[in-house]
This record gives C-alpha cells, sequence and structure tokens, in this order.
C-alpha cells in the first residue's frame, strides 16, 4: 500500500522527513486498521532542528505482538536518519492515557497535524485537577532525575549540555500547561517559558542555545544547570499557586 502525505501537510518538512514518514505510515496502513496518525511536536510546528526528534503518535484499535515486527525496520531507520519516535497506543487507552500523560497531551493538542484519519483531539477535554497534578508530577520527576544524572555525569560538559537539552522540552510543556490553566490561552512552549520567566532571558537564550545544539563556553554548562533546577522549582511553586 502507498500512502502520500498531503503536500499541505509536507511543504514545511525537509523531503528527508517526508520521505521517512511516508514509508512509516504505509508500512503501518499495509497490516492493520489505523484510526489516527498524527505528528506533533516541533516538526508539526515546521521548526524542525538538527537535534529534534521527528514525534508520532499512532492510534489504532488493538496492537498485536505481528503488527509490531512489522513496524520495526522502518521504524530502526526512520529513528536513525531523522529521529522518529513513536507512541502506539489503543484507541481505548486514549482517555486514561490524556488523564495520566496531562502536560503532554495538552502539548500534543496544541501542537499537531493529522497525517492521517481523524484527531482524537478536537472534542478531548483536559481537566484543571488532572493538568495541574500532572504538571507537580512531571516538575518533580524531572528534577530528581536530574539530579541523580548530575551526580554521575556532572563533571562532563557536554553531558551536562544534554542533560539540559534533555530537560527543555517538559519545562517547555509544563509552561504552557500553566499559562493556559492561568488564564485560559494557548502559546507556544517557548513562548509561554519566557513569558513567565521574562526577566531571566539571559538564561532562557542559552538554554534555547543548548536545546538547538550549540556549546556553551566552558564552565557555563554547570551554571545554566543550577539555573534549570531553580527554573523547575518556581515553575513548580506557581502551579501551587493556581487555583
Amino acid at each position: 500500500m502507498t500512502f502520500a502525505l498531503n503536500p499541505d501537510l509536507a511543504q514545511d518538512l525537509p523531503p528527508t522527513v517526508v520521505t521517512i514518514l511516508q514509508e512509516f505510515v504505509a508500512t503501518l496502513a499495509a497490516t492493520m486498521t489505523l484510526e489516527s496518525v498524527i505528528l506533533f511536536g516541533s516538526a508539526a510546528e515546521g521548526r524542525l532542528r538538527p537535534t529534534s526528534d521527528v514525534n508520532l503518535l499512532v492510534i489504532a484499535n488493538d496492537w498485536t505482538l505481528e503488527q509490531l515486527d512489522a513496524a520495526r525496520l522502518p521504524l530502526r531507520s526512520g529513528r536513525a536518519a531523522a529521529g522518529l519516535t513513536v507512541m502506539f497506543l489503543k484507541s481505548a487507552e486514549v482517555a486514561a492515557a490524556v488523564e495520566s500523560f496531562a502536560v503532554k497531551f495538552a502539548d500534543i493538542k496544541a501542537r499537531h497535524r493529522v497525517l492521517l484519519g481523524r484527531s482524537p483531539f478536537d472534542s478531548m477535554q483536559i481537566s484543571r485537577e488532572s493538568a495541574l497534578r500532572r504538571v507537580q508530577q512531571v516538575l518533580l520527576n524531572l528534577e530528581l532525575r536530574l539530579r541523580e544524572r548530575y551526580v554521575v555525569e556532572g563533571d562532563h560538559e557536554e553531558r551536562l549540555e544534554q542533560l539540559i537539552a534533555d530537560a527543555t522540552g517538559p519545562i517547555r510543556a509544563s509552561a504552557a500547561t500553566l499559562v493556559n490553566l492561568q488564564d485560559g490561552r494557548t502559546l507556544a512552549p517557548k513562548a509561554a517559558l519566557e513569558e513567565l520567566f521574562a526577566s531571566r532571558q539571559e538564561s532562557l537564550q542559552a538554554l534555547s542555545a543548548v536545546h538547538r545544539g550549540e556549546h556553551l563556553p566552558v564552565g557555563a554548562a554547570r551554571r545554566l544547570f543550577a539555573e534549570v533546577l531553580v527554573l523547575i522549582t518556581d515553575l513548580a511553586v506557581l502551579g501551587r499557586q493556581i487555583h
């Protein structure tokens, strides 16, 4: 079975990414009935960088091991060539996933393109309580993980930079969720973080640079890492102040 990505959806994506998506979706569609294939994150915004992953959410009625086996080679190929990552979700799991991972799915709802099927997000509602609870869980888990990784890798500048880059997405997504909960506005995650912490532009610019894959001056990664931990704590405090 062939699958051609809608030109309107592909116009701002690199040709390599378009080919990978077409081949991957075609492989899945040949072996199962798909409900939805959704591109989300920076690719859905047309803002892919060399360090960005290409994120897909694929929803089907069920997943057999044979169907997952069929996806292995194209996923490995896509991951090696363009950082393809895929969330394989059953349709019956959507509501529970949204409730359990409210921050992630709020971000997906705000930044996605439907490649195949229909969007489950048009009528999706994320409760205020679950969103606030999940923000706190995401931030606490992130801070605990960063502390542990710092103990292991804190004496290596490049590894610190990678830890910072990996933390940027969850931090920004949490900021976007908090802005939405504050006043109902939907901002891009990067813009939301910049609005909440307008007085910390120098740190946020350094954060963006590391997220783009740029290297910091010697010694700067440790200072930025410390600022990232403070940022996470301040976001958690802000979340506790929202009712």
